[in-house]
């Protein structure tokens, strides 16, 4: 008898089916409850049967009279005839086993369908499972930071709310805005991409951009998708619909409903800067920050998610223009104020060209507080500065003890190797949940 030996392939195999067996066995992955009551169901069914249409008497089973007057007790046995008892009781029971299959279809096609995490369908809900069960999180911001932070973020929860800014003027947004009326929808956009958990052709369609002439040229296909979702120029109920496209992994919501929101600067020289995009370009220091109109709203889902959070993350991005702007909103920076959540301000990895040149991180904290007046409980850093190209004209911040701040400060390495002035997603994801735990 030739002998049987175990192969790496069968040893693996055997691995992945016990890794399975014990996710499947884990409480809460949505599946064990419906199988069981199909089971039930079919269960039902069957001794609904037998104990309508057969005298429980002369059933060939050692039962004891307790069970027997049980059984009996259950079908109605004398108060309703045979065969409607029959009827009845197979009706429960098809029903209970057909609601346990439709669901226990839903578990397995939702396993089989749930994207991002590139295994099984049973690791697939329990990927699902602890997502699900992840903090709250709020982010603050806009731009590239946020989208990035988003990006990392919904791999460890889905109760995420990217809250926007919705004062830019330049680019396609400006252009939507000045034209149709519509707050600018472009940093919302990102979020959308970061957050989306769809087919990637639904990514590419709303990160497409025109490169011809006409007047498409420079839009993004994602703004004017969002612009047709609009209703009265509202960009909230816009994302909305656009979140149930995507299948989004959170919310995205604009921190104001208002369409015309201007954010206003006034510079050491004594300049009054108009819009985002004359701010971001001035390379003056800005002495005062303002939004127009004065004494406006904000968006109430936007202070619903602050005060459900348990982590606010502001930043990060850019400072005088993505971040801050939130903040302008007075009962914004009240809502956050009065949270119990933790508060971290996540420093930019590298300064910006006309907006942070030669900060500091102590500058980038003082700066935030200073025009929001809001009190954060982390700095979180990045420890590990790599040289960046002088052709991009950024100097990567160097991370110090801050001076007077009672908060707790956190260094870690953020750093992208690829994009060495961005944060890596996944670093700064891990980064900030380890504070939460």
């Amino acid at each position: 008898m030739s002998k049987i030996t175990e192969t790496p392939q069968n040893s693996m195999n055997s691995s992945v089916f016990k890794r399975r067996f014990f996710l499947f066995l884990t409480p809460g992955i949505g599946l064990k409850r419906w199988i069981f009551l199909s089971l039930l169901g079919a269960i039902w069914v069957s001794l609904g049967f037998a104990l309508a249409f057969t005298s429980i008497t002369e059933i060939s089973m050692d039962f004891t009279s307790g069970v027997v007057n049980f059984g009996r007790k259950i079908t109605l046995s004398g108060v309703v005839p045979l065969v409607w008892r029959g009827a009845f009781f197979a009706l429960i029971g098809i029903f209970v086993f057909l609601l346990g299959a439709w669901q226990t279809y839903r578990a397995l096609l939702s396993g089989a369908t749930y994207a991002n995490s590139g295994e099984g369908l049973i690791e697939n809900l329990a990927t699902r499972r602890i997502r699900r069960r992840g903090p709250r999180i709020v982010a603050i911001g806009g731009g590239v930071g946020q989208s990035t932070l988003l990006r990392g973020l919904k791999q460890y929860s889905e109760n995420l709310t990217a809250i926007v800014t919705v004062a830019d003027d330049g680019g396609s947004s400006g252009r939507l805005r000045d034209e149709l009326g519509i707050s600018p929808p472009g940093d919302a956009r990102q979020c959308l991409i970061a957050l989306a958990d769809s087919e990637p052709v639904l990514e590419e369609l709303f990160s497409f951009r025109f490169d011809t002439a006409g007047d498409l040229h420079g839009h993004s296909m994602g703004n004017l998708l969002l612009t047709a979702l609009a209703h009265d120029g509202d960009l909230h109920d816009a994302l909305q619909s656009a979140a149930r496209i995507l299948a989004l992994k959170g919310k995205v919501v604009p921190s104001t409903r208002l369409p015309n929101i201007v954010l206003k600067a006034n510079t050491s020289k004594g300049a009054v800067l108009t819009g985002e995009s004359a701010i971001g370009k001035s390379g003056e220091k800005i002495n005062q920050l303002w939004i127009e109109p004065e004494g406006a709203t904000s968006n109430p889902a936007a202070l619903s998610a602050i005060e459900e959070s348990e982590i606010i993350i502001i930043g990060p991005g850019s400072l005088y223009t993505s971040v801050i702007p939130n903040f302008l909103i007075p009962e914004i920076s009240k809502a956050v104020n009065s949270s119990k959540a933790k508060k971290i301000f996540v420093c930019n990895i590298a300064t910006q060209i006309g907006e942070t040149e030669g900060f500091s991180a102590q500058d980038h904290l003082e700066t935030f507080q200073k025009f929001t007046s809001v009190a954060v409980t982390h700095f979180l850093t990045n420890n590990n500065p790599l040289p960046i190209d002088p052709s991009f004209k950024q100097d990567a911040v160097v991370p110090l003890n801050l001076e007077n701040f009672n908060g707790k400060q956190i260094s870690a390495d953020l750093s992208d190797p690829i994009h060495l002035s961005h944060h890596d997603a996944d670093k700064l994801a891990k980064a900030i949940l380890r504070e939460y735990q």
